[in-house]
């Protein structure tokens, strides 16, 4: 029985998620060829072809995807057994990459790895910017140790092998209009199809932007979208200046000297998970699991604020 190398799976695994085996070989800092020659001795080694090259681009064969599967579990299990190797002394020590997602991440965040950096003088936290849709793949791929995400109503997010998401906490999604908009100044919710002549502020390339698109199909209308960042500051300044609507969570801070005005929309309960990733080999190292403990609180304290001094 031929017993496949770990780094020839992990080097597919790149390739999925890269989209070419230039990408993936830049990223692991390898040559192109290296990485290429590696990925056929698998294939000899599997009997499959493993891979679809289209120029430069390079996909997984359905034989492809189905290994990269398996070898999510199979790192997995060795992640658990190096951190076991490692945890028996039970110290929270090393180096931990937590992904922060703009703006609110950091109000769940911070407090948590301050604590931790005071408590652990020998814990090494670096935070790095990503979006709410990009974290997991980060985590997946062992750029990061943990990572915030979201996931929102009506727009499913496929629950990836290997990681671990828990629900940190959750707030509710409104359409933000500026001060002079006609429904402002009653602030009472409306229907999506009284916003079918306004002009949007959303980006279709992430989950709060698909989240809006489908509202206004269900709404029988296709936005006209003035601005597609995903920047929820930016978006608010502009709503702010009358450029357009947006949906917007609420734990997303208004943005200093723009005041919107937050509907909610009627007929909808439109929410966001905000959750936290981290790869289950490493989920029982003590470093990870004193930040998700720590984590856990700071989210408790934003949920409930005041709660533990109205306790005490």
């Amino acid at each position: 029985m031929t017993v496949l190398n770990v780094r020839r799976l992990l080097l597919l695994r790149e390739v999925e998620a890269r989209g070419s085996i230039a990408a993936a070989a830049q990223a692991l800092n390898y040559t192109r060829s290296a990485v290429s020659q590696q990925l056929s001795v698998l294939e000899e080694e599997t009997g499959r072809t493993l891979l679809t090259r289209d120029g430069q681009r390079a996909g997984l064969t359905a034989a492809g995807h189905l290994l990269v599967r398996h070898a999510e579990r199979v790192i997995a299990q060795l992640e658990t057994a190096e951190v076991e190797l490692h945890s028996q002394e039970g110290e929270v020590t090393g180096d931990l990459r937590v992904g922060v997602p703009l703006h609110e991440g950091p109000a769940l965040v911070a407090p948590a790895a301050t604590r931790l950096r005071t408590e652990y003088p020998k814990l090494r936290i670096t935070l790095h910017g990503v979006t709410s849709d990009g974290g997991r793949d980060d985590v997946r791929l062992g750029r990061l140790d943990v990572a915030l995400a979201a996931r929102y109503t009506y727009v499913p997010t496929e629950r990836r092998t290997g990681l671990h998401e828990e629900e940190l906490i959750s707030d509710d999604i409104r359409l933000a209009v500026a001060p002079g908009h006609p429904f402002a100044a009653s602030g009472e919710s409306r229907t999506v199809e009284e916003f079918s002549d306004s002009e949007w502020l959303l980006d279709r390339a992430t989950d709060l932007g698909r989240l809006g698109l489908h509202l206004c199909a269900g709404a029988g209308f296709q936005p006209e979208v003035v601005c597609d960042t995903g920047d929820l500051q930016a978006v608010l300044g502009l709503v702010s200046l009358g450029w357009g609507v947006a949906l917007v969570p609420d734990l997303v801070p208004d943005r200093p000297n723009h005041p919107v005005v937050r509907l909610a929309l009627r007929g909808h309960r439109l929410t966001r998970r905000i959750t936290l990733v981290v790869r289950e080999g490493v989920l029982n190292s003590p470093p990870t699991a004193a930040l998700l403990s720590s984590l856990r609180e700071a989210a408790g304290h934003l949920a409930h604020p005041g709660h533990s001094e109205s306790s005490g």
